[in-house]
């Protein structure tokens, strides 16, 4: 091999290296450009995840601040069908202006009297008239002293008088009797005449003071250290520990049974409505204890609520209370009551319209949140249209319109994608999860769009559980909720729940066996003779 051979291979040889070298650098190269693509795709996707949960904090400040600050109505401003009729006309809304200076036009208005107003708030009053005479000498003329001749008199003004609650005390003597005839013949005949029973043995209170006390626990949600005060200021000195026996006692007693007996009817309906709220009982363990309220529907024969104290939010007190209920139950999505046999969930739209509230007032710019809220004001605003046909025009109509309506949003609902975890998101998924029970709304023309009665009724324990905090007892927390179901119980019938207990401390007492089911059927509200003496 010559030297020129030799060369070339060598000079061959050094180019390969270099070849390689290069394809070397290259590939590392390529490596790196493959490293910077995947972490450029992974800051990417951090980056998303950082500004969704920067939207979703921000979301959850504005809702913080909108529950501390913001209105608490979730009214919508065409749900009741009022419209303003120049709302779109710019002009109406506002001022004249030109360019040398703005005018604005005063508008006055004489407010309308309304007529026979304090009469009927008065209509149930004894009425008094103070006659305003003149007497002595102001009867005779200021000039020439001539007596006055009474020309006639005309209306002034009208007021209410209080007047303070008195109390007084029965005393009872039994008058005995005997015959002188059987007497002489060696016989003692003798007769005494019945004494009314007490509702509590040997105790102070009448039938009256039961109810007064029952009236001002529940209805005027007053704690009975508050009580105490205003029985002393009225003569009767008690101690709130007394009250407090007196209020469970004659709950136990005498309630209870009627209580019991509304239970029976109430199972028997085929449609009722349900919720449940926290309350606090300190003789428990448990840092909450609960109401639930089983109710009847608006349309009942007998309207009934029920409430039951228990120590637990868990399945367990639907499945007993409503062991032999079968029908549609309306109620919130809670997952007790999906544990129900024989029961169709008849789930409700105003918790539904209620998230796409709180979504829309945090995400305004897109306006998906908008339109779920005009989704809900559609079915609602056709229920009000209807809310004076029967069931069954109610059920052909909803069929048809309303089932249009449901169908237009499940597809909405289908067209997008909402950020998990965003209120929008949560919305969603509240309804796609309890879908079939915000549809079964259709299958009776009885049911009801939303579970707003169940919630009304329930509203006066949070009420309760805010002036006197908790119950000592559990014993107390039961009877709390039987004098509450009485009392929902009444006011749905049209009787006055005080008349109601005082004529029950009156004549339960002297029934010959109280738990007889036949003799209580005439001590319920809807009983002939208890809406004659209660209204």
């Amino acid at each position: 091999m010559t030297e020129l051979e030799k060369s070339l291979m060598k000079n061959n040889e050094l180019l390969m290296e270099q070849v390689a070298q290069q394809n070397k650098q290259a590939a590392h190269q390529n490596d790196q450009i493959v490293f910077l693509s995947t972490q450029n795709t992974q800051l990417q996707k951090q980056n998303e995840i950082q500004i969704n949960e920067l939207r979703l904090l921000r979301e959850q400040i504005e809702y913080l601040t909108k529950k501390l600050f913001g209105r608490s109505s979730e009214k919508s401003d065409h749900l009741d069908g009022q419209v303003d009729l120049f709302e779109d006309e710019e002009s109406f809304r506002l001022a004249e202006t030109t360019e040398e200076k703005t005018v604005v036009e005063e508008i006055k208005y004489k407010r309308r009297k309304r007529i026979g107003y304090k009469a009927e708030l008065t209509k149930n009053l004894r009425v008094e008239e103070v006659h305003c005479e003149l007497n002595g000498e102001d009867c005779h003329c200021d000039w020439c002293k001539e007596k006055l001749r009474h020309i006639g008199k005309s209306y002034s003004h009208e007021e209410v008088v209080f007047v303070p609650a008195t109390m007084y005390k029965k005393v009872y003597y039994k008058h005995s009797y005997e015959c002188p005839s059987c007497k002489m013949d060696g016989f003692d005949a003798i007769k005494t005449a019945p004494v009314p029973k007490q509702a509590i043995t040997h105790s102070l209170a009448s039938p009256s003071v039961l109810a007064e006390l029952l009236h001002q626990k529940i209805e005027l949600s007053l704690p009975f250290y508050r009580q105490e005060k205003g029985w002393a200021e009225v003569g009767l000195q008690v101690p709130r520990r007394t009250l407090s026996n007196w209020f469970i006692t004659c709950t136990e007693k005498w309630l209870k049974p009627i209580w019991e007996k509304l239970k029976d009817h109430l199972l028997r309906e085929e449609l009722l409505h349900a919720d449940e709220t926290y309350y606090k009982v300190l003789s428990s363990d448990k840092d909450k204890t609960y109401y639930w309220l089983f109710r009847t529907i608006e349309q009942a024969q007998h309207p009934i609520a029920l409430f039951q104290h228990a120590l637990t939010r868990g399945q367990i007190v639907p499945k007993t209370f409503l062991r032999g209920f079968k029908g549609l139950l309306h109620c919130d999505a809670y997952s007790a009551y999906g544990t129900l046999e024989n029961v169709t969930l008849v789930n409700c739209w105003a918790h539904l319209r209620r998230k796409f509230v709180e979504a829309e007032v945090l995400n305004k710019e897109d306006g998906k949140a908008k339109q779920g809220v005009n989704y809900c004001n559609e079915l609602f605003a056709l229920e009000n249209e209807i809310k004076e046909f029967s069931p069954e025009e109610k059920y052909k109509i909803r069929n048809n319109r309303a089932r249009e309506i449901l169908e237009r949003f499940w597809n909405w609902i289908a067209s997008f994608n909402a950020l998990r975890g965003s209120k929008l998101g949560k919305a969603i998924n509240y309804a796609l999860n309890n879908k079939s029970g915000l549809m079964n709304f259709l299958l009776d023309g009885r049911c009801a769009l939303s579970n707003n009665i169940a919630e009304r009724s329930i509203r006066p324990t949070t009420v309760g559980r805010k002036n006197w905090n908790f119950s000592a007892s559990e014993r107390g927390a039961m009877a709390n909720g039987i004098v509450y179901s009485l009392v929902d119980t009444a006011k749905a019938n049209g009787i006055i729940p005080k008349k109601y207990f005082e004529l029950l401390f009156e004549k339960l007492p002297s029934l010959p066996n109280i738990s007889d089911p036949v003799v209580l059927e005439d001590y319920l509200p809807w009983a002939k003779q208890i809406q004659l003496e209660c209204k």
